[in-house]
């Protein structure tokens, strides 16, 4: 763990980003698009040049989602989206494969994922000091995850309509509490939705680096913890 000098301890409110933060999305994601490709190869769907493959659906998943026409959507509508035109790609008409794979990949999700597990305990000690807000451009809510009741405010940026790295989702935020920006603690494990972004929005911030990554930082008060045991005892010695 590294804290700058700048911390401080008077904030009224701690938010979090979600996927990669409190909860493990990406292997919750890779194991369901694994039952999703295992369902369409069993179909006999043939993408243009090989199998499908989970890796290969999640392309197709990055390009729908970067097209102008769902600028704005909600991530179950680009999900669904990215299924059809998979299987449109295999050559196959047939709308309810879409629909099945989607489902599959859906139910495989929700039922993988996890939060990680020091954070339940965290955020059960820090709710006794802070007001705790989550924010998200996601689609996963707290009582997915067994933290049904644990924040006071959860910003979604499919329902404000303001999505990372807009820092205007963080005032958003901070506004929802009563609160200044500079009341607000922002965790997160992104560098740039998270850990920027909330700095231009008057936020303070620590970024969770789960993985050891390297980040050079120009700014001396920027904090960095390894999971948020480490930022609880920061915060609370």
């Amino acid at each position: 763990m590294t804290s700058g000098s700048g911390t401080r301890r008077s904030y009224r409110a701690l938010s979090f980003d979600g996927d990669g933060t409190l909860w493990d999305f990406d292997s919750a994601m890779r194991q369901a698009l694994e039952d999703a490709a295992r369902l369409l190869r069993d179909a006999g769907a043939l993408r243009p040049g090989g199998p499908v493959t989970a890796g290969w659906l999640r392309e197709v998943r990055d390009h729908v989602a970067g097209r102008e026409e769902y600028r704005g959507r909600t991530m179950e509508s680009i999900r669904l989206a990215s299924f059809r035109r998979a299987v449109a790609e295999c050559g196959i008409s047939d709308a309810g494969l879409a629909r099945e794979a989607y489902e599959t990949y859906m139910r495989a999700r929700w039922e993988r994922l996890r939060t990680y597990q020091e954070v339940p305990g965290a955020l059960a000690t820090l709710g006794t000091r802070y007001r705790l807000a989550l924010v998200t451009n996601g689609n996963t809510r707290p009582h997915r995850v067994g933290l049904d009741g644990v924040f006071d405010t959860v910003v979604v940026s499919a329902e404000c309509g303001l999505y990372k790295p807009d820092p205007g989702i963080y005032l958003h935020a901070a506004a929802r509490m009563g609160l200044g920006p500079a009341e607000v603690l922002h965790t997160g494990d992104d560098p740039v939705e998270d850990v920027d972004a909330a700095r231009r929005a008057g936020m303070d911030t620590a970024w969770v680096n789960r993985h050891g990554a390297h980040r050079p930082s120009s700014d001396p008060s920027e904090v960095t913890v390894g999971d948020l045991a480490e930022l609880t005892t920061l915060l609370l010695g």
